[in-house]
């Protein structure tokens, strides 16, 4: 895919807001003497490797520069000496603006560099507020995790049960799960020796749905059964790591394999055992009684990458560790000690993408590949601007404002190893009224969530 002109319209429409003074826009690879400000996607010379600074090459559009590319000579931007000075960080398949002079037509020698523009804010009235707030609130509190919920020693799934526990105790308003939950690289999962028990010492194979069934429906149903009246909803977001979901990215919800509940597989020496089903419906009756209404519902299942809307409060949300993908090949330069986390980090919103990078990592030691459906690559566009975005992955945890009026979070694993991991903790506290009472239900607000958030990361 080549880079669309809607890019080329907002990047430049970020660096007049920016007001900053523009050469002309042209297209890549064409020569021009004078400073001209070019658009297009950041590209590996070499076929193999990482990029660095010497194997920058700038791609232009299909539409505008028949994919022309061009040598990319970025050493005005490293130089001490230079007004030029600044710093950056590229990857491939990134969407920039470059004003530089391209003098033979094969390489342009940047000065300035644009690394993307974040997509607009959701809009939020005075009216929906007022459908948020109808009476006093002590504000919301959202608890948030990924997988493997299990330590790779066994399939017990106990630091899944320690957070429920946990659970018990704060009773979150909405509870965020993000897979893998059956584990693809867990060694027993792996092996194929997928075994629960099932009484008096009888171990018993059964297929990834009934694992999920028998260790996290099981447990979640259990939950509700405990607790009447527990009002948490849970969301469930796959992982390419599952092996009870599609493997493509962008991913469908989890859903059962075998309609209307899956299939009862009567085994020696165990209770009936659903084959192709996730068990997910029975939580929604538990502790309710029959004709009882299942609203609200307790589990939503989302795709992988999901925008949500809770409230007044946008969420975004990939479980695909793309920053660790992206930090095994970014090439930057005079970076601000300690900016990494959250320069990776806003990339995605700059870049209005919850997976920017092409080409996708090769699977080798330290990625796993991604499986990209390039036919379905608006599913994973940025359409807004995230007040919250959760971005799990193996690198350090952290919770950071960027680009001002985004929360970027990554809690971490739930489990790491045959040892605990972290989970994270927002509350959210209440707009004051007096910005929305009294107005026209069309006016907008802003919500401001950036500076009514405290988050968490806690040890499990």
């Amino acid at each position: 895919e080549n880079v669309g002109v809607y890019d080329i319209k907002d990047m430049y429409d970020v660096e007049e807001d920016q007001e900053v003074a523009l050469a002309r826009l042209e297209n890549v690879g064409v020569p021009r003497q004078e400073k001209v400000c070019c658009i297009g996607r950041i590209c590996n010379e070499a076929h193999e490797g990482k990029l660095n600074r010497t194997s920058l090459l700038l791609e232009g559009s299909r539409h505008q520069s028949n994919g022309m590319r061009v040598n990319l000579d970025i050493s005005p931007l490293l130089d001490a000496n230079l007004e030029t000075r600044s710093s950056f960080s590229l990857f491939p398949g990134q969407i920039v603006a470059v004003e530089g002079i391209n003098a033979s037509g094969r390489k342009l020698v940047a000065h300035k560099l644009c690394e993307g523009a974040a997509p607009p804010k959701a809009v939020l009235t005075a009216g929906e507020m007022k459908e948020f707030y109808k009476s006093e609130k002590e504000g919301m509190k959202i608890m948030t995790c990924a997988g493997p919920y299990t330590t790779m020693d066994n399939l017990e799934y106990n630091p899944l049960s320690d957070l429920l526990q946990q659970i018990r105790e704060e009773q979150p308003d909405v509870v965020i799960l993000t897979g893998p939950f059956v584990d693809i690289k867990h060694p027993l999962v792996q092996s194929g020796n997928v075994e629960i028990d099932v009484g008096e010492g009888n171990m018993s194979k059964i297929p990834h749905e009934a694992l999920f069934a028998q260790r996290i429906s099981a447990l979640l149903e259990q939950l509700f059964e405990d607790e009447e009246g527990l009002g948490t909803q849970f969301v469930l977001v796959p992982h390419l790591d599952d092996a009870v979901a599609e493997f493509v990215y962008p991913q469908p919800p989890l859903s059962d394999r075998l309609p209307k509940g899956g299939k009862q597989l009567n085994l020696s020496s165990a209770e009936a055992i659903d084959f192709g089903s996730l068990g997910l419906h029975h939580i929604e009756s538990a502790n309710r009684q029959p004709g009882q209404s299942t609203t609200p519902k307790r589990i939503h299942c989302v795709p992988n990458p999901c925008t949500l809307r809770i409230n007044e409060v946008t969420i975004g949300i990939t479980s695909t560790d793309v920053l660790f993908h992206m930090n095994c090949d970014e090439a930057n330069g005079n970076l601000p000690p300690g900016s990494r986390l959250a320069r990776l980090t806003q990339h995605l919103i700059q870049q209005q993408s919850y997976y920017p990078l092409y080409p996708p990592p090769v699977s080798n030691a330290r990625n796993s590949s991604v499986n990209l459906d390039l036919k379905q690559m608006e599913k994973w566009s940025m359409e807004c601007q995230p007040d919250i975005l959760i971005v799990p992955s193996k690198l350090t945890t952290f919770a950071r404002k960027v680009l001002d009026t985004t929360v970027a979070i990554n809690p971490g694993q739930l489990s790491r190893g045959t040892a605990g991991g972290t989970y994270a903790v927002m509350d959210v506290h209440p707009m004051k009224r007096s910005l929305w009472e009294g107005k026209e239900e069309d006016v907008e607000i802003d919500d401001g969530v950036q500076d009514r958030i405290c988050v968490e990361i806690k040890r499990i």
